[in-house]
């Protein structure tokens, strides 16, 4: 009984943070309407930036999974183990124990202190950091809560000089900032395929896969998958939100379709190349794709207690890596393809009473 009242007042207080999440979506966007659409996208559980990206209309609103849905829904889904998913250290902890490439860990900032993570690096200092980056270490520094790519930050040495986001750094300036702070981690920069550092070499170029459950036939599936390019705009991340483009996977082929910007993706048509190298990526095959997705569906079969994930990969020479799952993933990718136009996927929420 008591676990029951503590289960319902910690729900209501994450649907209440997911609801304040939602208003600054609305409150942010950078999309302006008339008011009388937006009390109708209101009613339909969408924010009114939503409804231009999508094309919402009252014919094709059951298609897609709406915002309300996304932010006060659908967290429920994996229950107690959601915080696992959305603490990166923990979560690659988890995944490396089913044999799964993970980054490496050598670092938790809180408050700006630094606690050392295993034995390779020293980094229990500043100091410590500077050092392992003079070693020949390249390193990733971020938040190892929360997503969207924000304070994402590559630190790496060239003849003894940090450079920091590709800009070069005094100690000072790299031990002031790596003390500023708080709920971040330092890991191993992992290295990409060839194919997507032609593409772009400034950025992890990443591809994010949703994985859910077909429970009349008791699999996992993937239901889409986006590869996402960083740019001048958003590097070192790759993010759409900071300046980065992404495409829709054909996910029996793996083959790329055409590339769209983030934000302003109504004002802009899509295209073919990458904005800034000019290389093409319609028409290019994910390497190792069939195995990607293979494996990926053997992990999700074993870890069954979590059935809704947004898995971050990063496909690499000899397979493929995984440095983030998330437990709600961001849906906005649906201006690509509306998720509940797949009958699997509305089943799955059906489950879950969020449709």
């Amino acid at each position: 009984m008591g676990r029951d009242l503590t289960d319902r007042i910690l729900a209501r207080g994450r649907d209440f943070r997911n609801f304040l999440r939602l208003l600054d979506y609305e409150r942010f966007a950078v999309y302006r309407v008339p008011l009388r659409t937006r009390l109708w996208a209101w009613r339909r559980g969408y924010a009114s930036a939503t409804i231009d990206r999508y094309g919402v209309t009252d014919e094709n609103k059951h298609t897609f999974v709406s915002d309300w849905a996304r932010y006060i829904r659908t967290p429920r889904i994996n229950g107690r183990f959601a915080p696992a998913l959305n603490n990166k250290i923990v979560f690659t902890r988890i995944l490396a124990s089913y044999g799964c490439d993970v980054p490496e860990y050598y670092c938790l900032i809180r408050d700006g202190r630094l606690y050392q993570i295993g034995s390779r690096y020293r980094m229990n200092s500043p100091e410590g950091v500077l050092s392992a980056c003079r070693e020949g270490g390249r390193f990733i520094v971020k938040p190892y809560c929360g997503g969207g790519g924000v304070g994402v930050n590559e630190l790496h040495a060239e003849d003894d000089r940090i450079v920091m986001n590709g800009e070069e750094r005094t100690d000072a300036e790299v031990s002031a900032f790596l003390t500023s702070l708080d709920d971040a981690a330092i890991a191993g920069r992992v290295e990409q395929h060839e194919y997507a550092r032609t593409v772009f070499p400034h950025s992890a170029n990443s591809i994010r896969i949703i994985t859910m459950w077909d429970y009349e036939k008791h699999v996992p599936f993937v239901v889409c998958a986006v590869h996402r390019f960083g740019t001048k705009r958003s590097m070192p991340a790759d993010n759409s939100g900071l300046g980065g483009v992404f495409c829709r996977i054909d996910v029996p082929t793996g083959v790329l379709e055409k590339l769209h910007v983030g934000r302003q993706v109504g004002d802009v048509e899509p295209f073919d190349h990458h904005p800034d190298t000019g290389v093409r990526t319609t028409g290019l095959t994910v390497p190792n794709w069939e195995f990607v997705k293979t494996r990926l569906v053997e992990i999700c079969r074993e870890m069954a207690y979590v059935p809704y994930v947004g898995w971050d990969v990063l496909v690499t020479e000899p397979g493929f890596t995984v440095f983030e799952g998330n437990s709600y993933p961001h849906l906005g990718y649906q201006i690509l393809e509306p998720l509940l136009a797949d009958p699997r996927a509305r089943a799955f929420f059906k489950h879950y009473d969020i449709v």
